[in-house]
């Protein structure tokens, strides 16, 4: 039985229409070796952060900015030619060696985990209250794939062969004399259990050059608890990675001093922070500098350039003048520096802002 030519036309068009959904849904769907980034979420961090039994009471508030992160699509590689707020990034430039997506979201984890620790001691010594910190041991981030088999990820070493091991510096120096294939005896804590365990040491990868060493395999990370009075905790929730830092500096000391640094006002930013207080460089600084615009920020904290190859600063600058954005941007390279900049600012109510850049203060 022949077909018609109205059948015929009919099975073309289905087989077009497919063809057609297939390279929309690929546009979509096929992965490829890039990450696209572009303008994230925008979160206030007071209710994430607890000193003593009050979430405080500010005018104003403090939000962390991020970014949005996915795997790259083809549809991705024309959206980052027609637009700015895409932006592709090869997988090697975000994943380190050896490392899939899970490991990076750990790292993120930890990461998030150091920056609150650095930012309490950071707020309360600034505002001169009692703060502690201790090294309990190293953690083991993550096991390298020619590591140590007996060792998981979340491990806490507390000894190497009797002896304690409270740095990272101090775990190298345990096993510097020792070589590949050298058994050691380790005490850690896993699951909250202190457990006895031996492993095999293994080659490390090192510099072209460079003298061989041998090591337990893994991505090492001191495990500190921090204790300060009154008691302070920071819920992050499901955000990762360091740069909250100078923003949850800023809420955590907000509730030590009298005053309300944020005079009223709505104030974004970024930048990591040490214990000391020094803002650093972070990544994606264009587009958390567009998502603190649209959420109506009326400021926004970034790192300060100190060094020849800090861009955070110059790129900040660039994107409010290229937008148009009205929001003033603050480059600060210390907790002081931004505390001063804050201080020296109107209330919010008489200031009359224009589309410039603060430097430092206002």
């Amino acid at each position: 039985m022949s077909l018609n030519r109205f059948d015929q036309r009919n099975i073309w068009g289905v087989i077009a229409l497919s063809i057609i959904c297939f390279l929309i849904g690929g546009a979509f769907l096929i992965p490829i070796p890039y990450f696209a980034i572009g303008p994230g979420k925008v979160v206030e961090v007071g209710p994430l952060v607890t000193v003593g039994k009050e979430k405080g009471n500010e005018e104003g508030s403090f939000r962390l900015t991020t970014i949005s992160m996915k795997q790259g699509a083809p549809v991705d590689l024309l959206l980052s030619r027609w637009t700015s707020t895409t932006e592709l990034v090869p997988e090697e430039h975000i994943l380190a060696e050896d490392e899939d997506k899970r490991d990076y979201q750990r790292r993120q984890t930890v990461n998030m985990r150091l920056s609150q620790n650095q930012a309490i001691v950071a707020a309360f010594r600034h505002a001169k209250r009692p703060v502690s910190q201790k090294v309990l041991g190293v953690e083991v981030e993550r096991v390298l794939k020619e590591g140590a088999s007996s060792l998981k990820e979340g491990d806490v070493i507390k000894r190497i062969d009797g002896e304690p091991v409270a740095s990272i510096q101090q775990l190298i120096s345990r096993l510097s004399r020792k070589r590949a294939g050298e058994r050691v005896a380790l005490t850690l804590l896993r699951d909250g259990k202190e457990l006895r365990i031996t492993a095999s040491l293994v080659p490390l990868r090192v510099e072209p050059g460079s003298k061989p060493r041998a090591g337990l395999g893994i991505v090492p990370v001191e495990k500190v608890e921090v204790k300060t009075t009154p008691p302070t905790h920071i819920d992050a929730q499901e955000i990762g990675g360091p740069s909250a830092g100078l923003m949850f500096a800023l809420e955590v000391l907000n509730r030590l001093v009298p005053e309300d640094l944020t005079r009223g006002y709505r104030i974004a930013g970024t930048g990591t922070i040490t214990a000391d207080g020094e803002v650093g460089q972070i990544g994606g600084i264009q587009h958390k500098v567009v998502a603190a615009d649209k959420a109506g920020m009326d400021l926004f904290f970034c790192p300060k350039d100190i060094r020849p190859e800090d861009q955070n600063e110059k790129t900040a600058k660039q994107t409010v003048k290229r937008l148009g954005i009205k929001m003033k941007v603050i480059p600060v390279s210390d907790l002081d520096e931004a505390v001063q900049a804050l201080k020296k600012l109107p209330p919010r109510g008489q200031a009359s802002f224009k589309s410039k850049t603060l430097t430092g203060v206002a």
